[in-house]
C-alpha cells in the first residue's frame, strides 16, 4: 500500500542529500559502464525532483519515511 507525503523544502532536501550520497558512493568505485549508467539515471532523478513543485504528491511505500 502506498502513502502519500507532500514535497516541502526538508523533504526535497532530504531526497536530494540521499541521491547526493548515493553519487559520492559511485565516484569512489572505479569507473565502467554499470557506474556511468547508475550515475545518469541519479542525474535524471535529481534534476526531477528538483524540477517539481512544492506540495508534490510523492508515494512512499510501507516502511518509508
Amino acid at each position: 500500500m502506498s502513502n502519500y507525503k507532500p514535497l516541502t523544502p526538508k523533504f526535497r532536501s532530504d531526497i536530494l542529500d540521499s541521491i547526493n550520497s548515493q553519487i559520492s558512493e559511485l565516484n569512489a568505485c572505479q569507473e565502467n559502464v554499470f557506474v556511468s549508467v547508475q550515475r545518469v539515471g541519479l542525474d535524471a532523478l535529481q534534476n526531477l525532483i528538483k524540477a517539481l513543485p512544492d506540495g508534490y504528491p510523492i508515494p512512499l511505500k510501507e516502511g518509508d519515511k
